[in-house]
Protein backbone atom coordinates (compact mmCIF):
# COMPACT_ATOMS: atom_id res chain seq x y z
CA UNK A 1 0.00 0.00 0.00
CA UNK A 2 2.58 2.12 0.71
CA UNK A 3 4.90 1.73 -2.57
CA UNK A 4 1.19 2.33 -4.28
CA UNK A 5 0.48 5.67 -2.71
CA UNK A 6 4.52 6.50 -3.19
CA UNK A 7 3.72 5.93 -7.20
CA UNK A 8 0.40 7.66 -7.12
CA UNK A 9 2.05 10.86 -5.43
CA UNK A 10 5.05 10.91 -7.90
CA UNK A 11 2.75 10.84 -10.88
CA UNK A 12 0.50 13.44 -9.29
CA UNK A 13 3.23 15.59 -8.94
CA UNK A 14 4.91 14.55 -12.13
CA UNK A 15 1.84 15.68 -14.23
CA UNK A 16 1.05 18.80 -11.66
CA UNK A 17 4.36 20.29 -12.66
CA UNK A 18 3.71 19.60 -16.23
CA UNK A 19 0.33 21.43 -16.42
CA UNK A 20 2.00 24.99 -16.45
CA UNK A 21 2.59 24.50 -20.38
CA UNK A 22 -1.06 24.68 -20.56
CA UNK A 23 -1.41 27.68 -18.66
CA UNK A 24 -0.55 28.77 -14.77
CA UNK A 25 -2.60 26.68 -12.69
CA UNK A 26 -4.10 25.86 -9.00
CA UNK A 27 -2.48 22.01 -9.67
CA UNK A 28 0.80 23.53 -10.49
CA UNK A 29 0.66 25.94 -7.56
CA UNK A 30 -0.39 23.38 -5.18
CA UNK A 31 2.41 21.38 -6.30
CA UNK A 32 5.25 24.10 -6.40
CA UNK A 33 4.26 25.47 -2.61
CA UNK A 34 4.40 21.77 -1.81
CA UNK A 35 7.30 20.76 -3.62
CA UNK A 36 9.08 24.29 -2.15
CA UNK A 37 7.87 23.67 1.40
CA UNK A 38 9.54 20.31 1.56
CA UNK A 39 12.87 21.01 0.12
CA UNK A 40 12.93 23.95 2.57
CA UNK A 41 12.08 22.01 5.56
CA UNK A 42 14.66 19.56 4.34
CA UNK A 43 17.25 22.07 4.04
CA UNK A 44 16.57 23.23 7.59
CA UNK A 45 16.81 19.98 9.13
CA UNK A 46 20.05 18.77 7.27
CA UNK A 47 21.69 22.13 8.73
CA UNK A 48 20.26 21.25 12.47
CA UNK A 49 21.73 17.97 11.66
CA UNK A 50 25.02 19.32 10.66
CA UNK A 51 25.24 22.04 14.17
CA UNK A 52 24.21 18.66 16.08
CA UNK A 53 27.28 16.53 14.40
CA UNK A 54 29.72 19.33 14.35
CA UNK A 55 29.55 20.43 18.40
CA UNK A 56 29.39 16.82 19.43
CA UNK A 57 32.10 15.91 17.78
CA UNK A 58 34.48 18.83 17.30
CA UNK A 59 33.66 22.42 18.82
CA UNK A 60 32.56 20.36 22.03
CA UNK A 61 36.33 19.17 22.85
CA UNK A 62 37.28 22.36 25.05
CA UNK A 63 36.47 25.38 26.01
CA UNK A 64 38.00 27.83 23.22
CA UNK A 65 36.19 25.57 20.72
CA UNK A 66 33.09 26.28 22.67
CA UNK A 67 33.37 30.09 22.56
CA UNK A 68 34.35 29.67 19.11
CA UNK A 69 31.04 27.82 18.15
CA UNK A 70 28.76 30.24 19.88
CA UNK A 71 30.46 33.26 18.09
CA UNK A 72 29.47 31.74 14.73
CA UNK A 73 26.01 31.30 15.65
CA UNK A 74 25.92 34.87 16.78
CA UNK A 75 27.38 35.71 13.54
CA UNK A 76 25.14 33.29 11.75
CA UNK A 77 21.51 35.12 13.40
CA UNK A 78 22.71 38.10 11.67
CA UNK A 79 21.37 36.84 8.44
CA UNK A 80 18.03 37.52 10.35
CA UNK A 81 18.82 41.42 10.23
CA UNK A 82 17.43 41.32 6.28
CA UNK A 83 14.04 41.29 7.28
CA UNK A 84 14.81 44.57 9.72
CA UNK A 85 15.01 47.93 8.45
CA UNK A 86 16.59 49.62 11.07
CA UNK A 87 18.87 47.15 11.64
CA UNK A 88 20.05 46.14 8.08
CA UNK A 89 23.38 47.03 8.65
CA UNK A 90 24.03 43.99 11.07
CA UNK A 91 23.03 41.89 7.94
CA UNK A 92 26.30 42.98 5.65
CA UNK A 93 28.75 41.73 8.69
CA UNK A 94 28.10 37.89 7.66
CA UNK A 95 27.77 38.66 4.39
CA UNK A 96 30.73 40.06 3.96
CA UNK A 97 32.60 37.11 5.92
CA UNK A 98 30.92 34.89 3.58
CA UNK A 99 31.64 36.96 0.01
CA UNK A 100 34.94 37.11 0.97
CA UNK A 101 36.01 33.62 2.29
CA UNK A 102 34.34 32.79 -0.81
CA UNK A 103 36.42 34.50 -2.84
CA UNK A 104 39.36 33.79 -1.41
CA UNK A 105 38.95 30.26 -1.73
CA UNK A 106 37.48 30.71 -5.32
CA UNK A 107 40.93 32.45 -5.95
CA UNK A 108 42.83 29.97 -4.87
CA UNK A 109 41.39 26.75 -6.85
CA UNK A 110 40.96 28.84 -10.08
CA UNK A 111 44.45 29.47 -9.63
CA UNK A 112 45.54 25.89 -8.57
CA UNK A 113 42.95 23.95 -10.72
CA UNK A 114 41.97 26.68 -14.23
CA UNK A 115 45.03 28.47 -14.44
CA UNK A 116 48.01 25.71 -13.90
CA UNK A 117 46.74 22.56 -14.35
CA UNK A 118 45.82 24.08 -17.50
CA UNK A 119 48.78 25.00 -18.97
CA UNK A 120 50.12 22.01 -17.38
CA UNK A 121 47.90 19.89 -19.18
CA UNK A 122 48.41 21.73 -22.29
CA UNK A 123 52.09 21.56 -22.30
CA UNK A 124 52.57 17.69 -21.25
CA UNK A 125 49.84 16.48 -23.89
CA UNK A 126 51.74 15.06 -26.71
CA UNK A 127 50.69 15.63 -30.29
CA UNK A 128 51.14 12.59 -31.94
CA UNK A 129 49.76 9.40 -30.11
CA UNK A 130 50.78 6.25 -31.84
CA UNK A 131 48.05 3.92 -32.89
CA UNK A 132 45.38 6.57 -32.42
CA UNK A 133 44.81 8.47 -35.12
CA UNK A 134 41.84 10.20 -33.46
CA UNK A 135 43.42 11.39 -30.23
CA UNK A 136 46.48 12.94 -32.45
CA UNK A 137 44.11 14.92 -34.51
CA UNK A 138 42.10 15.87 -31.35
CA UNK A 139 45.52 17.01 -29.61
CA UNK A 140 46.73 18.67 -32.31
CA UNK A 141 43.70 20.90 -32.81
CA UNK A 142 43.35 21.74 -28.72
CA UNK A 143 47.02 23.13 -29.19
CA UNK A 144 46.13 25.23 -32.25
CA UNK A 145 42.83 26.04 -30.83
CA UNK A 146 43.64 27.24 -26.90
CA UNK A 147 47.14 29.52 -27.91
CA UNK A 148 44.13 31.38 -30.49
CA UNK A 149 41.62 31.76 -28.31
CA UNK A 150 43.76 33.07 -25.62
CA UNK A 151 45.16 35.65 -28.28
CA UNK A 152 41.38 36.40 -29.14
CA UNK A 153 41.30 38.64 -26.15
CA UNK A 154 44.55 39.95 -26.25
CA UNK A 155 43.53 43.65 -27.51
CA UNK A 156 46.92 45.47 -26.88
CA UNK A 157 50.62 45.41 -26.35
CA UNK A 158 53.85 44.51 -27.05
CA UNK A 159 53.28 45.38 -30.66
CA UNK A 160 50.99 43.14 -31.83
CA UNK A 161 48.72 44.81 -34.25
CA UNK A 162 45.12 43.24 -34.68
CA UNK A 163 44.51 44.77 -38.34
CA UNK A 164 47.32 41.91 -39.97
CA UNK A 165 46.41 38.85 -42.16
CA UNK A 166 47.74 36.44 -39.09
CA UNK A 167 45.72 37.93 -36.33
CA UNK A 168 42.26 38.15 -38.71
CA UNK A 169 42.96 34.12 -38.95
CA UNK A 170 43.77 33.60 -35.25
CA UNK A 171 41.03 35.45 -34.42
CA UNK A 172 38.48 33.34 -36.98
CA UNK A 173 39.89 30.14 -35.47
CA UNK A 174 39.04 31.41 -32.10
CA UNK A 175 36.08 32.64 -33.02
CA UNK A 176 35.00 29.05 -34.23
CA UNK A 177 36.21 27.27 -31.71
CA UNK A 178 34.30 29.12 -28.87
CA UNK A 179 31.11 29.02 -31.17
CA UNK A 180 32.17 25.06 -30.67
CA UNK A 181 32.31 24.78 -26.77
CA UNK A 182 29.14 27.50 -26.16
CA UNK A 183 27.17 24.99 -28.83
CA UNK A 184 28.73 21.60 -27.15
CA UNK A 185 27.89 23.28 -23.57
CA UNK A 186 24.21 24.57 -24.92
CA UNK A 187 23.98 20.79 -26.59
CA UNK A 188 24.89 18.82 -23.62
CA UNK A 189 22.39 21.07 -21.41
CA UNK A 190 19.37 20.36 -23.52
CA UNK A 191 20.51 16.51 -23.76
CA UNK A 192 20.24 16.84 -20.04
CA UNK A 193 16.63 18.18 -19.93
CA UNK A 194 15.72 15.07 -22.16
CA UNK A 195 17.01 12.61 -20.65
CA UNK A 196 15.29 14.07 -17.50
CA UNK A 197 11.68 14.31 -19.40
CA UNK A 198 12.22 10.86 -20.72
CA UNK A 199 12.81 9.19 -17.60
CA UNK A 200 9.55 10.76 -16.10
CA UNK A 201 7.47 9.49 -19.60
CA UNK A 202 9.11 6.09 -18.82
CA UNK A 203 8.27 6.34 -15.34
CA UNK A 204 4.50 7.04 -15.85
CA UNK A 205 4.17 4.60 -19.16
CA UNK A 206 5.20 2.05 -16.49
CA UNK A 207 8.05 1.06 -18.72
CA UNK A 208 10.41 -1.44 -16.73
CA UNK A 209 12.03 -0.91 -14.18
CA UNK A 210 9.41 1.26 -13.36
CA UNK A 211 6.78 0.35 -11.49
CA UNK A 212 3.75 -0.74 -13.76
CA UNK A 213 1.40 0.70 -11.69
CA UNK A 214 2.29 4.18 -12.66
CA UNK A 215 0.59 3.66 -15.88
CA UNK A 216 -2.78 3.60 -14.39
CA UNK A 217 -1.69 6.51 -12.58
CA UNK A 218 -0.87 8.09 -15.00
CA UNK A 219 -4.25 7.98 -17.18
CA UNK A 220 -6.46 8.61 -14.31
CA UNK A 221 -4.52 11.48 -12.91
CA UNK A 222 -4.41 13.00 -17.01
CA UNK A 223 -8.04 12.82 -17.10
CA UNK A 224 -8.80 14.94 -13.93
CA UNK A 225 -6.49 17.48 -14.40
CA UNK A 226 -7.72 18.03 -17.92
CA UNK A 227 -11.09 18.04 -17.04
CA UNK A 228 -10.83 20.42 -14.01
CA UNK A 229 -8.35 22.68 -16.82
CA UNK A 230 -11.05 22.52 -19.28
CA UNK A 231 -14.06 22.51 -17.56
CA UNK A 232 -13.00 25.40 -15.43
CA UNK A 233 -11.87 27.83 -18.72
CA UNK A 234 -15.31 27.01 -20.18
CA UNK A 235 -17.31 27.94 -17.17
CA UNK A 236 -15.19 31.57 -16.91
CA UNK A 237 -15.37 31.78 -20.46
CA UNK A 238 -19.61 31.74 -19.89
CA UNK A 239 -21.46 35.12 -19.58
CA UNK A 240 -23.27 35.84 -16.69
CA UNK A 241 -26.65 35.74 -18.76
CA UNK A 242 -25.63 32.70 -20.70
CA UNK A 243 -25.63 30.75 -17.63
CA UNK A 244 -28.60 32.34 -15.87
CA UNK A 245 -30.89 31.28 -19.10
CA UNK A 246 -29.60 27.97 -19.07
CA UNK A 247 -31.17 27.69 -15.44
CA UNK A 248 -34.47 29.24 -16.43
Amino acid sequence: MADLLAVWTAAFFTLAIYTFLYKENAWFRVAESIYLGTAVGYEVTVNLKYLRDQWGGVWSSTAFMMTMFAFALLVGLLWYFRFSKRHFYLYRLPLAILVGTGIGQAMQTIIFAQFLSQIKGQMSTPLFVSGDLVSSINNILVAIMVPCTLLYFWFTGYGVKRDTSLMKAIDKIARYTMMAGFGSAFGYTVLTRYSLFIGRCQFLLGILPNPPEAKTAFVVITVVFLATLFGWDLYKRQKPSTVFEDIT
